[in-house]
Parts: C-alpha cells; structure tokens; sequence
C-alpha cells in the first residue's frame, strides 16, 4: 500500500499494518520499498530516533533513501511536495556530497574530510502518505523510505566552522525553529559516519556522487500547502520553499 500511495500520490487513511516493530524489520521493509520503486538512490536522509528508546535500541539516528534533489534558483522558492491529507513537514539542514565511500570513520579537521567535497544549505521534504507515521517512529517512518520525499540544494558553505552557523527557520512569517548543526547530536560527521556504519554492515549502500541530508538542525516542522518556508544560515545563505500538492512519484 505504502508503494501505490507514493506511485499515485494519494494518502492513505493510516499507515498499513503489519507495522515493523524492530530496527530490522523496518529496515528489510525499506529496502522492499526501495526495489519496488525502480529508481536510483541519489542520496540518503539522517533522522533521530525519539529520545526514549535510543537506549533499547542502542542508536540515535535512522536513514532513509533519497530519489529526488532540485538545485534551488538563489533566493527564489522551490517546490517542496507534501502528501496531501498525509504527513508533510520541511527541515533546514547541512548537505553533504561523497566524492568517496570511506572504509573507516570520516574525520574533520582544518582541511576538511576526505570523503565529501561540496557542503550546501537545503531542506530536505519529509512526506508521508500516512498521516499517522509519526505515530510509529521510527519503525514505521524507517520503513515509508526515512519519510524523504526530496532534498532541495541551496549555496554552498564554503567555510571550516559551517557547522557552528546560527540557522532559522520560518513558515510563513513565523520563527518556526533556531539552532546550530554542530547542537544536533554530535554533528553533520555524526551524521555521516552514522551512515558509513550502516553500509559497512550492508544495511544501506553509499555510492560517490550521493548526498547526505545530515539532520534537521532547526526541527521537523509541519507545512501545508501553499505555505512557503524559508531557512537563513547566518550571512552565508538564505533558501526558501513552497509546499506543492504531491502527484506521484515517477521513477
């Protein structure tokens, strides 16, 4: 069901029973997901996991593949589609390019990491066909692709403290959210050698040329359509999106 939702574009009235109940199985049901839908993975999302069972589970982050990026056009909004009658919310995040999958933890010092050669602002789309994914997380939100329908790329951020930038978030005219990348976790590398695990254990498979959305630096917050929003990430780069009603996915 979760596969003809996203194929049509039309929202379920909850999320398809049987729901994963371990890491294990959202992840099995994920990759069925990703085989279904024919399409290439062009990167891969970072959520966390909710704070009370990080312990039981013994892991703070979840992934999820990503089959849509846009360039944004400078300040001008881009389409951010949303599941309508589903869930839909935008996130301000750091975005990573691999240039190479490393056999071992990337490290950053003064010069950078090895592995990712290009840092931007974006948002990523996270859209569900299930209105009560949130009610399942994270197994539910593992198995409906890490709930990513697309990252949006802004400017690059061409300096070695990007991730100690100040980035807010508006919906509308609202300050929805403000916060560091460097206060999420341990941080956009976090987020990164997070994923490296997951494909040295063959949970996931990173590619060159693949981006990494590294986490929702200001939160997760719920848009609806027409509702434009837009993220600042200190003087460096301001982006901005409209939420547009989801069609269906073509791989």
């Amino acid at each position: 069901m979760l596969l003809a939702a996203r194929l049509s574009g039309r929202a379920l009235p909850t999320f398809p029973a049987p729901v994963p109940t371990t890491l294990a199985d959202a992840y099995a049901m994920q990759r069925q997901l990703v085989a279904a839908l024919g399409a290439t993975v062009l990167g891969w999302k970072v959520g966390r996991i909710p704070p009370a069972l990080v312990d039981t589970l013994g892991t703070d982050r979840i992934a999820g593949p990503v089959f849509r990026i846009t360039e944004l056009n400078g300040c001008a909004p881009g389409d951010a589609p949303v599941f309508v009658g589903g869930a839909g919310a935008i996130e301000a995040e750091v975005m990573l390019h691999l240039r190479d999958v490393p056999d071992r933890p990337a490290v950053w010092d003064s010069e950078g990491t090895g592995c990712v050669d290009e840092i931007r602002a974006g948002f990523e789309i996270a859209s569900s066909p299930a209105p009560d994914v949130h009610g399942h997380a994270p197994y539910g939100i593992i198995a409906d692709i890490g709930i990513n329908n697309g990252l949006l790329l802004g400017p690059r951020l061409d300096r070695p403290d990007f991730a100690a930038i100040m980035v807010e978030t508006r919906v509308g005219e609202k300050v929805v959210g403000t916060g560091r990348p460097n206060e999420v976790l341990d941080g956009p590398w976090g987020s990164l050698n997070f994923l490296i695990d997951l494909h040295r254990r063959g949970l996931i498979r990173l590619e060159p040329g693949q981006w990494i959305s590294a986490g929702a630096i200001t939160g997760v917050h719920p848009i609806a359509i027409g509702q434009v929003a837009t993220a600042r990430f200190g003087a460096d780069a301001q982006i901005a999106c409209t939420a547009i009603a989801e069609n269906g996915f073509r791989p």
